[in-house]
């Protein structure tokens, strides 16, 4: 017999509620890589063995609604036929399992397609997930025979191979299914996919501190502007606008400013803030969409040197760095060092400006890939004047990495005299910045 309305309300309202509490667990565990592999596995418990659980009983819950069943009906399951109407059940109470990727395929074809697309989404934007689909991801978790909830809730005493998961990945499933169950209590089918809710989100920034600006301006005694036709226009000359955002993001991680064009003041004051503040927003630091947006924007991840919505394929797609792979067994002659990389302050940080200034171009390359049993260098970034149709090399910049160590080297490409002075006055600076940093480790 089915579930009464009231019975429904009471367990999605848990399961909502459940879901919100693990969400915040893992929101506020800031971003780290233990060294210690049980160390990792003790941090990653509470969500996993939470979001194993608390998605395992959405799904029962989800199949239970559809087959118009209670949940004691479902796991006291014993007819000869399945749900499905299969002949020859092959376990007497099939449904009383922690195999998530069985459970999810006994859902309704609309509900998986549904599933399938969120998670889609979300692994274009998450690009560390390297499992396709949501059914092989869900697989994947269970381990063989079911076995990996039972792993994880035991790992803590029991040194027993772990299928591969993700905190994250799992908590995230689990979100759309409740939003699932939920739309269907309430007669609200309308799913919030991961791009949607980004791009809600970054717009009610942008609408919110417009307004602040609006009002401090007036109150300067400049008279009202109706930006609002502006507004619009900015969002969508990428074609949507979370490519707006994405470029505005890379080009103050290059340049320290946003970077849009023909705007009015007004609206390059707001993007400033804008960008400023989701830069600065501690979700950045945490494990949230929000931070792999502005990580993969920035160009901080081997993935690509920005990232772009596309509404045709609602997928994120990364934008291929512009410098093509080169590696050398040797540092290139007359290479000096100049920075650690990542480090706040690093007068790498000024290069893109000082370039721009002299009129060339930067490219780039960040992906760092080659043999891991070889001492490799690697040519990161690369300025070039292009005049006339040239490439020629003014500079470029290698790393290795070795040992844990990441640093950034200057090769002058060619004659002194032959470079724009912004260029120069920067290679003077780098350079006097690497003797203070190689000055300082050996005083240390």
């Amino acid at each position: 017999m089915p579930m009464s309305r009231d019975t429904k309300i009471e367990i999605v309202q848990r399961l909502q509620t459940a879901h919100k509490k693990t969400k915040k667990i893992l929101e506020m565990e800031p971003v780290t890589r233990e060294l210690h592999p049980g160390t990792d596995i003790a941090r990653n418990w509470t969500v996993i063995t939470a979001s194993y659980s608390g998605l395992e009983q959405t799904i029962k819950y989800l199949i239970a609604e559809e087959k118009g069943l209670t949940i004691a009906e479902l796991v006291t399951f014993v007819d000869r036929k399945d749900l499905n109407g299969n002949k020859g059940s092959t376990k007497k109470y099939p449904f009383q399992t922690h195999n998530l990727g069985w459970l999810f395929s006994k859902l309704e074809g609309l509900t998986q397609d549904v599933v399938r697309d969120f998670y889609g989404r979300y692994k274009s934007l998450h690009s560390y997930l390297n499992i396709g689909r949501v059914d092989q991801f869900l697989n994947a978790v269970s381990g063989r025979k079911g076995v990996g909830y039972q792993r994880w809730r035991y790992t803590l005493i029991e040194d027993k191979p772990l299928p591969r998961n993700s905190p994250e990945a799992l908590l995230a499933i689990w979100d759309v299914c409740v939003r699932i169950a939920y739309g269907r209590v309430w007669e609200n089918q309308q799913i919030e996919m991961p791009d949607k809710k980004l791009a809600q989100e970054f717009c009610e920034r942008l609408v919110r501190l417009y307004s602040n600006v609006s009002v401090e301006r007036q109150n300067g005694d400049e008279p009202y502007q109706d930006t609002s036709r502006e507004l619009r226009d900015w969002l969508w000359r990428g074609g949507h606008p979370l490519n707006a955002f994405a470029e505005v993001l890379w080009h103050y991680s290059r340049f320290g400013c946003h970077g849009a064009k023909d705007v009015s003041e007004w609206l390059s004051e707001t993007l400033t803030r804008w960008v400023k503040e989701v830069i600065e927003d501690p979700a950045v630091s945490r494990q949230t969409s929000l931070r792999a947006f502005v990580t993969r924007t920035q160009g901080h991840t081997p993935g690509g040197t920005n990232l772009r919505w596309n509404p045709k394929r609602n997928r994120f797609e990364a934008v291929r760095w512009t410098l093509k792979s080169h590696f050398q067994d040797a540092l290139p002659a007359q290479a000096a060092v100049i920075a650690g990389s990542g480090r706040r302050g690093s007068p790498l940080t000024e290069l893109w400006v000082a370039a721009k200034e002299s009129g060339y171009r930067v490219v780039e390359n960040r992906a760092i890939k080659g043999p891991p049993d070889q001492d490799i260098w690697f040519r990161t970034i690369e300025v070039r004047n292009e005049d006339a149709g040239k490439k020629k090399p003014i500079l470029s910049i290698w790393e290795e990495r070795k040992n844990y160590r990441e640093l950034f080297y200057l090769v002058e490409e060619c004659a002194p005299e032959e470079m724009g002075l912004p260029i120069r006055h920067w290679i003077d600076l780098a350079r006097n910045f690497g003797k203070m940093r190689t000055n300082a480790s050996g005083a240390s």
